[in-house]
């Protein structure tokens, strides 16, 4: 009897460990990564688009997760460097995709305060110009 639960208490935790670590789709991963971000989940987010791109590096989610590497360091972690490492990568690997020069304005401005951005200069005096104009 004692054999009896025994093998069937190793069969059990051996179907558990292998559910654990049942590798997911890249959908998967990439949904589970927004959903996460969404949440502000942030470590949870960058593990799962970390997963992805581990599992899939040539997946067709692949350029999409690296570049979300890099905006969320920048932009929600402030870590400069690892930021400026997957924008670098991801301009090397994937230079004509739709996101590239997404990558190459935050390398350009990252880390700098809202008022030095030039396109928030441009309108910050049209719109001083204009009150001076209604007066």
């Amino acid at each position: 009897m004692f054999k009896k639960s025994a093998l069937l208490s190793l069969i059990i935790i051996s179907l558990l460990a292998m559910a654990c670590s049942k590798k997911l789709s890249e959908e998967q991963y990439y949904e589970k990564a927004k959903e996460a971000y969404s949440k502000h989940q942030i470590n949870q987010a960058l593990d799962y688009y970390k997963k992805l791109l581990a599992e899939y590096p040539n997946g067709h989610r692949a350029p999409e997760s690296l570049f979300m590497l890099g905006f969320i360091n920048a932009n929600d972690l402030k870590k400069y460097d690892e930021a400026r490492k997957y924008y670098t990568e991801f301009i090397k690997k994937y230079p004509k995709h739709e996101l590239a020069d997404d990558a190459q304005y935050e390398l350009k401005t990252m880390g700098k305060d809202l008022n030095q951005l030039p396109f928030l200069k441009d309108t910050t005096n049209t719109d001083k110009k204009t009150v001076s104009a209604r007066k």
